[in-house]
């Protein structure tokens, strides 16, 4: 993103961010990445007492101890991609911070270069999707790459049974510009049938709650395979060419390789 603009908060991918964006005219300097973090603590976000987005920060030890350490999370001015890590930090506080914790522990235990809990850490962080089901039948045919069942067969029960909310800031920075291809990695979490009558705000913050509660834990998520792939213009009302069911025929895009199975967890 070379120019500024937020034309792209439309998108269903950036339903978990956007109501913390404010209106900028360019992007934000300093003044401004410390505006929103007021406003989000003024809404009741529970952010890290500590937390701060810092430009042009060079920071002198790695970044995930940088920020354990100080809070402080080194932001590039006019960079999409630490644009949307601020942002995601507003929408997933505690999870966020509970990534930190799982990466600072790892190197406590001299996990410098990073192994599979890591890399499975940073795939989430990266370019994670949570996708919140009430029906394990839908959680399973995405962790078997059902494609045609999930997109097709029970494509009413999305927003109604299943639905897909956005981690991952270079998720968020690659959805300037979909392509056929674009995948993300899904972390399955079981919600209970009411969790979909919620709003917004509240599916968030149930959502936000219990994957930090699990990221803790680190017998979870152990390792990248954890995570299911999802093929993101799949999702119904997230491209306009899945309208037609032939879509889902490419077959190079939707995968039907069999993977490890991974659990699916209860929120």
């Amino acid at each position: 993103m070379n120019r500024w603009h937020t034309h792209y908060l439309a998108h269903p991918l950036y339903r978990p961010v956007r109501r913390f964006v404010p209106a900028l005219a360019d992007w934000p300097g300093q003044t401004e990445y410390d505006a929103l973090l007021a406003a989000a603590r003024a809404d009741g976000a529970p952010l890290p007492d500590t937390l701060r987005f810092v430009c042009e920060l060079e920071p002198e030890t790695y970044y995930e101890a940088h920020i354990g350490a100080t809070g402080e999370v080194p932001t590039r001015p006019q960079n999409g991609h630490d644009w949307f890590n601020a942002l995601a930090w507003l929408a997933w506080p505690q999870a966020k911070a509970a990534l930190n914790r799982r990466h600072v522990r790892a190197i406590a235990r001299g996990e410098i270069q990073r192994g599979p809990l890591r890399d499975a850490a940073t795939l989430l962080d990266e370019c994670g999707v949570i996708v919140a089901t009430s029906d394990p039948a839908l959680g399973q045919a995405l962790d078997d790459m059902r494609w045609q069942e999930l997109f097709i067969a029970r494509r009413a029960d999305w927003g109604r049974r299943i639905d897909a909310f956005t981690l991952g800031h270079a998720v968020m920075e690659m959805g300037l510009t979909p392509h056929l291809g674009w995948c993300g990695k899904a972390l399955i979490l079981e919600v209970a049938p009411d969790f979909f009558g919620q709003g917004d705000a509240a599916r968030q913050r149930q959502l936000d709650d219990a994957l930090a509660a699990r990221l803790d834990d680190d017998a979870f998520l152990p390792r990248p395979r954890a995570l299911c792939p999802l093929p993101l213009l799949g999702i119904p009302g997230w491209w306009p060419d899945n309208e037609n069911p032939a879509f889902y025929d490419n077959t190079a895009y939707f995968c039907p390789t069999r993977r490890a199975k991974s659990p699916t967890v209860s929120a």
